[in-house]
């Protein structure tokens, strides 16, 4: 009898795209943690990890706002390479120079991060997640997943647009390989065709 995988927390959980508005909308409107609203929006726009977006500073992004460049990480405050040492340029679509160009209004000119936390330092990971994240989502009629679902989320949406995969694997920063070993049982599934 052949034996399955059973599903673990490193197995992509996707959201369903009413998922994710129903969590932009609850950021958008909580009275404590509006604040990260931008936050969890540019996520699950861009498949960033998390760490990766903590890190972004507006000089990551180019003067006409067309390309990010994702070269650091924060972990546990520090600043770092990213997860694979790599840098990568990804592309700016209309909805991210809105996102930009909301948050640059309103944000502090001493300040070099694009995400900065609500003290004006760098945003904790864990207490985002574990407060603010888990704190909004918990009243909604959905199944809990982590932040990082946003990144498998972009992953997914992107997928099941046909984007390429080396294109998709290039933009969010892992190999062809990692995105087909993990992400090639997520996508919707197709009918068969039928064959004459």
């Amino acid at each position: 009898m052949p034996k399955f995988k059973t599903t673990t927390d490193r197995t992509p959980d996707p959201f369903t795209p009413s998922e994710q508005h129903l969590i932009q909308g609850a950021f958008q409107r909580s009275a404590d943690y509006a604040y990260y609203a931008d936050f969890v929006e540019f996520l699950f726009l861009t498949g960033a990890r998390p760490s990766e977006a903590i890190a972004l500073d507006w000089e990551h992004i180019s003067n006409e706002r067309h390309i990010i460049t994702f070269c650091q990480a924060v972990v546990e405050g520090v600043r770092k390479d990213t997860k694979t040492h790599q840098i990568r340029r990804f592309p700016i679509n209309s909805q991210l120079m809105a996102l930009f160009e909301r948050i640059a209004e309103k944000a502090d000119p001493t300040t070099t991060t694009v995400f900065p936390g609500p003290k004006g330092s760098l945003i904790d990971q864990h207490n985002f997640a574990s407060r603010a994240w888990r704190k909004t989502l918990q009243p909604l009629p959905i199944r809990y997943r982590s932040p990082y679902s946003m990144r498998h989320t972009f992953i997914t949406n992107c997928l099941e647009k046909g984007i390429g995969v080396p294109q998709v694997a290039s933009w969010v920063g892992n190999s062809p390989k990692t995105i087909w070993q993990h992400y090639a049982g997520v996508i919707c599934v197709q009918d068969v065709p039928t064959f004459e």
